[in-house]
């Protein structure tokens, strides 16, 4: 934010449900990488990076995807200084969310 602030985080109802199926030792590494991320959202463990516009993706413009594990992302947008965690699943579901 442009205050100096830290930005607030919210999970979608989405994002919930998507989360709550996956395996246990994932959510748990899923709420590692969010701890991560709001202590510092450039931790390069994160790997986070800014989603292309493929116009084949089913993504918010302006999104970015951290890593949860190897084989799991996370996908936020900011929204006016709030992070709108939207989308979280296995490497394969997202390279077909994010059209790639």
């Amino acid at each position: 934010m442009s205050d100096g602030r830290p930005a607030d985080n919210v999970r979608t109802g989405r994002f919930k449900d998507q989360l709550n199926v996956l395996p246990t030792h994932i959510q748990e590494a899923a709420q590692s990488a969010f701890d991560a991320f709001v202590k510092n959202p450039n931790d390069p463990t994160l790997n986070r990076h800014e989603l292309d516009d493929t116009k084949t993706g089913r993504h918010r413009n302006g999104s970015f995807a951290v890593s949860v594990t190897r084989r799991y992302r996370a996908i936020y947008v900011d929204d006016h200084g709030t992070h709108v965690w939207y989308w979280i699943g296995s490497h394969e579901d997202y390279n077909n969310f994010a059209g790639r």
